[in-house]
């Protein structure tokens, strides 16, 4: 792999807006539909001379020696997007962000509010849209290419940077040039004071009652052969009873899933977003934007606590304003992210190995620490921070007051998920089908066959909760047996789990 351009560098950021409409819109077609996107932007990056950095489902992060070069790359690819004969009449359009900037340059990674910057960039526009920086238009201005002009956006306020910055759109000869209000935070601070003061005009007059939509499997069936929820669901398994008794619809590729706040809360991959949904109706009560993808979720201390491994930091989102009021740098940008609460304490792993240690009141980070080779989940109780790493088939030990892994215990191959409870520490083994239950004081273990290539893990309703990816089922054990002593099928690719009260939850993506 060539090595990342160094000096001033323009990065490029891309996603699809829409995503999960085209998922039901296509069904089992997204699959394809995406691929074919992932071909048409790659060709004009390579075109163009572009490094891709990163892609995680529907997005890329990609870096150019040039900004004309990256210009000219996005706008190839938004023209060879809209030209292309999508089926069933799918409209994929992609929103593009670019920012040149002097970022320092890590080990196949970039490290620099540079990173952020063009992120959020992105993050600001439509499908179909390209916006650029202050830094890049002034780059590129006076050579742009052939059918391409400039349109001012004037200073908007992008999320966690203090100081505005001039927005600029490219204006493509032949393809739309005229979208809706910016994605940033002063377009969001007029919406909110115009809901206040049509709030305060309408007291008084009578409210007209709201039905509620419930997403459940008829009369609550149960967890029987035949029955399974779709994809892009939160299963709902009753833990009382061992059968899945309904679903909720939430965004494309859900995958970490907390309990917090009241509510049942899913990191939707693909599509960015965190869905919040009531825990006993099961309806959507919000969608929460998100600037990165989000890779591990827990919730604690009035909040929801998002890590984002591809740029490398914790986001914290508001459960009173159902939006993100900080996000905290740990490390660079990476390809996952896992994040545990403890107190008044955050904790995130990510796939670079960094560890951070964060003040949750503050919103600061503390200090770092270094786990194994590529950890995939953390966990905190019985007196340590738990880190899986997956490279090496092990689970550490880590101090809470230093971030200093002190002791490593032998797992099975590829772990992936972890939890602390009924006073052991439980890890996912993926590669040999099977949970590894870990004494915390002896680091004596025990292997536990469960479904095929299990994933997510959770303890809670006096039981352990696996999530098997492979085979569409969840596995519940028996702490005091150490065996599974009941198996429910809820098809699909399961991935997350979480416990609340007597009711299990389980993120389900397509197979």
């Amino acid at each position: 792999m060539s090595e990342l351009p160094s000096g001033t560098v323009t990065f490029l950021f891309t996603d699809i807006e829409g995503s999960t409409q085209l998922v039901r819109q296509l069904g089992a077609g997204y699959a394809e539909v995406l691929a074919e996107h992932q071909r048409i932007l790659r060709a004009a990056f390579a075109a163009h001379g572009g490094r891709e950095v990163d892609t995680q489902g529907d997005s890329f992060f990609v870096a150019f020696r040039r900004a004309k070069d990256a210009v000219a790359a996005a706008v190839a690819a938004q023209r060879d997007l809209a030209a292309h004969p999508w089926p069933e009449g799918a409209d994929v359009k992609v929103r593009m962000g670019l920012h040149t900037g002097e970022p320092q340059v890590g080990e196949d990674r970039y490290v620099g509010l540079g990173v952020h910057k063009a992120s959020r960039v992105g993050s600001a526009g439509h499908g179909g849209q390209v916006l650029l920086s202050r830094s890049t238009r002034e780059l590129v201005e006076d050579d742009l290419p052939p059918g391409v002009t400039i349109r001012d956006l004037g200073e908007r306020r992008l999320k966690d940077l203090q100081r505005p910055e001039r927005l600029a759109q490219l204006v493509i000869e032949g393809l739309p040039d005229r979208f809706g209000p910016l994605k940033t935070l002063d377009v969001e601070l007029a919406r909110r004071r115009r809901r206040m003061y049509t709030g305060a005009a309408l007291i008084g007059v009578a409210a007209a009652a709201v039905a509620i939509p419930v997403f459940a499997l008829g009369g609550g069936g149960g967890g029987g052969a035949g029955q399974e929820v779709a994809p892009n669901s939160v299963a709902v398994i009753d833990a009382r009873s061992n059968r899945l008794v309904g679903s909720a619809a939430v965004g494309v590729r859900p995958a970490a899933v907390t309990a917090g706040a009241g509510s049942i809360w899913v990191a939707n991959t693909d599509d960015r977003t965190i869905s919040r949904l009531d825990p006993s109706t099961r309806a959507l009560q919000r969608t929460i934007s998100l600037d990165g993808t989000p890779t591990g979720l827990a919730a604690g201390r009035g909040a929801i606590w998002v890590a984002q491994g591809l740029l490398g930091t914790v986001s914290r989102i508001d459960a009173e304003i159902n939006d993100v009021t900080a996000s905290i740098d740990v490390t660079a940008q990476s390809s996952s992210g896992s994040v545990a609460v403890d107190g008044g304490t955050v904790w995130a792993v990510f796939g670079d190995s960094v560890l951070g240690k964060i003040d949750a009141a503050r919103g600061r980070l503390v200090t770092t620490g270094v786990a194994g080779a590529a950890p995939s989940g953390i966990a905190v109780g019985e007196g340590a921070v738990w880190t899986v790493n997956s490279a090496e088939n092990t689970v550490a030990r880590v101090l809470p007051e230093t971030a200093t892994p002190v002791r490593a215990f032998t797992v099975g191959r590829k772990p992936r998920g972890v939890a602390v409870g009924e006073g052991a520490v439980w890890v996912t083994a993926s590669g040999d089908d099977a949970v590894t239950r870990i004494d915390p004081s002896s680091g004596s273990g025990v292997t536990i066959s469960v479904g095929d290539s299990p994933l997510g893990v959770a303890v809670g309703a006096g039981a352990v909760w696996v999530a098997n990816s492979g085979d569409g089922t969840v596995s519940r054990i028996d702490s005091v047996r150490n065996r599974v002593v009941a198996t429910i099928h809820v098809g699909g690719r399961p991935v997350g789990v979480t416990v609340s009260g007597a009711s299990v939850w389980v993120t389900v993506q397509a197979p």
